[in-house]
């Protein structure tokens, strides 16, 4: 099946699911849409889904022009926006993972690179309004040398299918979370989802690596490569390409797990170390390079995200709004 008709069964899909009453319930606060009012459920989700980065009057001028037969109601900026709160953002990570799951099971061959597939994990900084409830939700920052400005951020972190050009699962937590932990996450997520192969290789940029986040990965046989940092102790005792042992402590459970390190030359001269649990000798050190350069469209998927799609032009000002329109984003 081609791309379009994958995109047009995983449209078909999320509009059965939320045209089902059942389905939505779950994702409504307590007495919320429970009685017959001219702005229901399904308005507020259609009209998330369908809006742009426009005022909220060109936008609903938009919506009822466009969509004459979902026959939107006549309600004030400030009724539709309250109404919004009381729809759960997990809505939308669902219909997020909806189209995640069907875009595999429709894919006729996976891309891969000598026979592996391609994901990488990376987070980002994102720059969120400033209001009261995201101070709380995100956290609260001030600037250095002016701490009297107050100003919050959140960090997304994505993991993405380099080679089929798919994000197949994000988040968005205070801007001091653990970008391990999030990593963590979809790896979670996409043992749920099934997607998970054990040809699968997840690559990482510096800042990644601990022993604890490579003994994760090597504990669920599932294979890795991260970029170390230069000053890293395993760094030490490579020559070249390296398997070494990271011991384990019998007291806290843990095992030996092995552990190959091998020396890159990048361009300008200067030289990278890679740590991995790919242990396959027809895998080169110059092959490595090549697999960990595989990494960049994550950065370019963020450029798209923030640019094309202005992921940090949020409409809303809450933490709710903004984990909404997060997912919808992605």
């Amino acid at each position: 099946m081609n791309r379009i008709n994958i995109c047009k069964n995983i449209i078909q899909s999320i509009r059965d699911y939320i045209t089902n009453p059942d389905n939505l319930d779950a994702y409504r606060e307590k007495n919320r849409f429970v009685r017959k009012r001219k702005l229901s459920i399904f308005h507020v989700i259609m009209y998330l889904l369908f809006t742009s980065k426009a005022s909220m009057y060109q936008n609903l001028f938009k919506i009822r022009t466009e969509l004459k037969n979902l026959e939107f109601p006549d309600v004030s900026k400030q009724a539709l926006s309250k109404a919004r709160q009381s729809i759960h953002p997990d809505l939308f990570l669902s219909l997020f993972n909806i189209s995640v799951d069907l875009f595999y099971k429709q894919q006729p061959q996976r891309r891969t690179w000598n026979g592996y597939h391609l994901l990488a994990v990376d987070g980002s900084k994102i720059e969120l309004p400033n209001s009261k409830s995201n101070f709380e939700f995100f956290g609260e920052m001030s600037t250095y040398p002016n701490p009297e400005r107050r100003f919050t951020s959140g960090l997304a972190s994505i993991i993405y299918d380099v080679l089929d050009d798919y994000i197949v699962h994000a988040s968005l937590s205070p801007y001091f979370a653990s970008e391990r932990t999030a990593a963590k996450e979809h790896i979670a997520n996409l043992e749920a989802l099934d997607i998970f192969t054990d040809n699968s290789i997840v690559i990482f940029d510096r800042g990644y690596y601990s022993e604890g986040m490579f003994r994760f990965f090597s504990e669920r046989n599932h294979l890795c490569l991260m970029r170390l940092k230069n000053n890293a102790k395993i760094v030490k005792n490579c020559k070249g390409d390296t398997i070494s042992i990271l011991s384990g402590n019998p007291k806290l459970g843990t095992k030996d797990v092995k552990i190959r390190v091998v020396e890159v030359d990048l361009p300008n001269g200067t030289k990278e170390y890679l740590a991995t649990n790919i242990f396959d000798p027809g895998i080169t050190p110059s092959m490595f390079r090549e697999l960990y350069f595989y990494r960049w469209p994550i950065e370019v998927k963020y450029r798209e995200l923030k640019t094309r799609l202005c992921l940090e032009e949020f409409s809303g000002a809450t933490a709710v709004s903004i984990m909404q329109e997060f997912y919808i984003n992605v």
